[in-house]
């Protein structure tokens, strides 16, 4: 279950996992929204049911969920979202369904509708996290908190082809992300400018959608009239652009968020970049300090700037993080172990039901 199956790194690993789980395993996706992940589920044999929300306390998806519920009569209920996760629960206690909360997908407490959250966390038979950073925030102890790091579907690295565009013999950067708040764009922007100011051949690659999108553009303006910063259009897929970049960057803003398991940095790895993030949350179980890359304070723009200079003026140590990189993303991340580990958390909560609910 879902809210929506727009363009997102949630949305991404729920499909990844749907479209990999063993055959013995039938798949049944439900969601308050559709998006770019409906035809892929769906052009892979998934069913996939759908229940639009009108407006914020439609209570018609709740209906049609309980519905659904007793139509299907799952083995196992697992919710990828505050929203369906607090309305499953009480659901899955009274039909005698196992249930997988599965919301924590960030390294810090969100406290939006944090009362909801907790509900939906305090009925379910067990709370999944990406990171171990998530289940701390939260409070979370082993005895009902699991960890499954996300998965990496390598055959995207296969698939994908190297873009470039001018600029040649430039040090290139890139950030993936959504285009709101919460992703510090403005830092990388800041660490841009000052990098560019004192040397020429820096570039820039900005990917994402988003409500800041249009605001980040017009800040740029001087910097894309330059060649130094690229705003490509966005898209479902972004390997295309990372693949041609010499080191990834994921700045998120400390004041709101937290990283989980970050896709983009994933992707960064698995294409043999060299990483610089910002420190806290579940950025430091992904990238190991000084081995695969950088961890930086978060809201440190001289920082980040300092860690890419060194990248450009030691390119061996790039390589040789980056190489790195690939390495750790294809032991501890690929999609047949987090397929894997997540099957067990399954197994473990169809179980804790069977032997202790009436």
């Amino acid at each position: 279950m879902a809210n929506t199956l727009e363009n997102g790194g949630l949305e991404r690993q729920l499909a990844l996992l749907a479209t990999n789980l063993p055959s013995e395993w039938e798949p049944l996706v439900w969601t308050m929204g559709s998006g770019e992940f409906l035809d892929r589920l769906r052009g892979s044999g998934i069913q996939v049911a759908v229940q639009e929300r009108h407006f914020s306390l439609d209570p018609l998806p709740a209906v049609a969920l309980w519905r659904t519920l007793r139509r299907w009569r799952p083995d196992i209920v697992h919710a990828w979202g505050w929203m369906p996760a607090a309305a499953a629960g009480p659901m899955c206690r009274v039909l005698g369904i196992p249930c997988v909360d599965g919301m924590i997908r960030s390294g810090a407490l969100e406290p939006d509708h944090i009362l909801m959250k907790r509900a939906g966390m305090a009925v379910a038979t067990l709370v999944v996290a990406n990171s171990r950073a998530g289940l701390d925030a939260w409070g979370i102890g082993p005895r009902k908190g699991r960890v499954v790091p996300n998965g990496f579907d390598d055959e995207r690295v296969a698939i994908s082809k190297s873009r470039t565009q001018g600029n040649a013999g430039a040090f290139t950067v890139v950030m993936t992300g959504r285009m709101a708040p919460v992703k510090h764009f403005d830092l990388v922007l800041d660490a841009a400018r000052r990098l560019s100011a004192g040397e020429a051949g820096w570039r820039f690659i900005l990917l994402g959608d988003g409500p800041d999108r249009r605001r980040l553009i017009a800040d740029a303006a001087d910097l894309v009239a330059r060649g130094t910063v690229v705003f490509p259009p966005p898209g479902l897929e972004v390997l295309d652009w990372v693949r041609g970049a010499d080191a990834g960057v994921l700045m998120t803003n400390p004041r709101l968020a937290r990283e989980g398991l970050s896709n983009s940095i994933m992707e960064y790895m698995a294409l043999g970049l060299p990483v610089v993030c910002g420190d806290g949350g579940g950025n430091p179980e992904l990238v190991i300090d000084g081995e695969t890359g950088f961890v930086v304070l978060p809201d440190d723009a001289n920082a980040l700037a300092d860690r890419l200079r060194y990248l450009r003026t030691h390119l061996d140590v790039a390589k040789s993080m980056g190489a790195a990189g690939r390495v750790r993303i294809a032991q501890k991340y690929a999609v047949g172990r987090m397929v894997h580990d997540m099957l067990r958390v399954y197994v473990e909560a169809i179980g804790i039901v069977s032997t202790t609910w009436p």
